[in-house]
């Protein structure tokens, strides 16, 4: 039987050579061996990240950041997996939030389309200098935005979107003599993968948790679209039968 050989990146010889240098500290323990692991994840996920943007086609035009695509979720916790392969409950967390542009159609009605895709630009600049390497920015279509964030519970999602509406609340939009505020609205959901002895990722039940995140954050969305804009909710799953009704009452509005 013939074995592939695997080279080591730089990345997992400056870990290793660290946790020998440590060993010999008798310095390590539980939290030296996670942080070492957390590392690496970083890495290997923004060498898939990278991966990923060297395909141009993947890319929007307009804004220059990624398409939506079913298998974002697929490449993340195949990632996760090869870095937390036999840990028995492993708890891997990852949130999703979906951002609105309020009120985008009155930019391309009052003002013309050439001030809507500044507004779609400044906003998607704002959220692609304040997210991480590892972060997928997405735009979703029209004026929806998606973000996917990798080991992130949801109190790190929380502290993300306040950094969000806190730059977008200072925007202003310079646009032939005239100056736009912008305001937006999203929605937020989180799941926990549990990683253990199944190193497979299926494909289809990551995808189909993946549409559930986006289904939730949309219910989120409209929740915090008829509570007046300009804000954001986080997906309850103990208001899962009211979430239809709001989104029905909103578009009746």
């Amino acid at each position: 039987m013939q074995f592939q050989k695997k080279e080591l990146t730089k990345n997992q010889l400056r870990n290793i050579e660290l946790l020998i240098y440590l060993y010999e500290k008798d310095a390590v323990n539980d939290e030296v061996v996670e942080n070492l692991r957390q590392s690496e994840l970083e890495y290997a996920s923004l060498l898939d990240k990278y991966r990923l943007l060297e395909e141009k086609v993947n890319l929007d035009e307009k804004t220059n950041l990624l398409r939506m695509k079913n298998d974002y979720l697929t490449n993340i916790l195949k990632t996760a997996s090869r870095i937390y392969y036999g840990m028995k409950a492993k708890c891997y967390p990852v949130s999703f939030i979906r951002f609105d542009i309020d009120d985008f159609s009155k930019f391309n009605n009052l003002y013309g389309h050439d001030v809507g895709d500044e507004v779609l630009i400044h906003v998607a600049r704002i959220l692609k200098e304040n997210s991480r390497p590892t972060d997928y920015v997405i735009r979703f279509g029209g004026e929806e935005f998606d973000i996917i964030l990798p080991s992130t519970a949801i109190e790190g999602a929380l502290v993300y979107i306040d950094k969000i509406f806190s730059k977008i609340r200072d925007l202003e939009i310079h646009f032939h003599g005239k100056n736009f505020k912008v305001t937006v609205s999203s929605g937020i959901s989180h799941m926990i993968y549990e990683f253990g002895n199944a190193k497979i990722i299926e494909n289809q039940d990551a995808e189909i948790r993946f549409k559930q995140m986006q289904r939730e954050a949309d219910d989120a969305l409209y929740e915090a679209k008829s509570s007046g804009k300009n804000c954001y909710r986080i997906y309850d799953k103990l208001k899962k039968d009211e979430y239809s009704k709001i989104r029905q009452l909103y578009k009746k509005n």
